[in-house]
């Protein structure tokens, strides 16, 4: 793919990716469609840059937004929070395949940053398993998640993906105040 079918391809996901994450965060069904499209698109640059666990974690997104829409019901309400003791095995059992991922891309693949990659996938899917299920935590864990994200995305030299992921910081901040009733 030439850089200027790959740029287009960049802003087609992340323009898509922030629409999908303001109607998600306002709770508009919506947001799945634009969540289809964000995650294909991704999907397609992370193979291109070899960020192998990423573009497993775009595969895991489409899905996730098939699931999302048929598990919207009659309209969208946020659960209430986790117990904390959930949450700490929610990272001790991400923690875990972060290291076993992170192994086996270094060893298996021509991964640039194996961890850094590993640990933005798996913690991704364990926020994205909160966040079709309503618990309004998921914003939290993605505060970290999208931090981390900016800079794995600078060192692969997708700049308006690093931007994508500063606006997502933002809006994960807002999804959690808006979920919680902050906002």
């Amino acid at each position: 793919m030439n850089l200027k079918k790959a740029k287009w391809l960049e802003i087609v996901a992340v323009l898509s990716s922030l629409l999908y994450t303001v109607l998600f965060s306002y709770g508009y069904i919506l947001c799945w469609l634009f969540a289809l499209i964000s995650a294909s698109s991704f999907l397609l640059l992370c193979y291109q840059k070899k960020i192998y666990a990423e573009l497993a974690l775009q595969v895991f997104y489409l899905s996730m937004a098939v699931y999302g829409y048929f598990n919207w019901g009659e309209g969208f309400v946020s659960k209430d929070p986790l117990p904390l003791s959930s949450h700490g095995l929610i990272i001790l059992a991400s923690a875990i395949l972060i290291f076993l991922l992170g192994i086996g891309l270094k060893r298996l693949t021509d991964a640039k940053l194996p961890f850094l990659d590993s640990f933005t996938t798996i913690s991704s899917i364990s926020a994205t398993l909160l966040m079709v299920n309503f618990y309004p935590e998921n914003w939290l864990y993605f505060i970290v998640i999208n931090a981390v994200s900016i800079y794995l995305y600078i060192k692969r030299d997708l700049a308006l993906g690093a931007l994508l992921f500063a606006l997502y910081t933002a809006l994960s901040l807002n999804g959690y105040l808006v979920w919680t009733g902050w906002w």
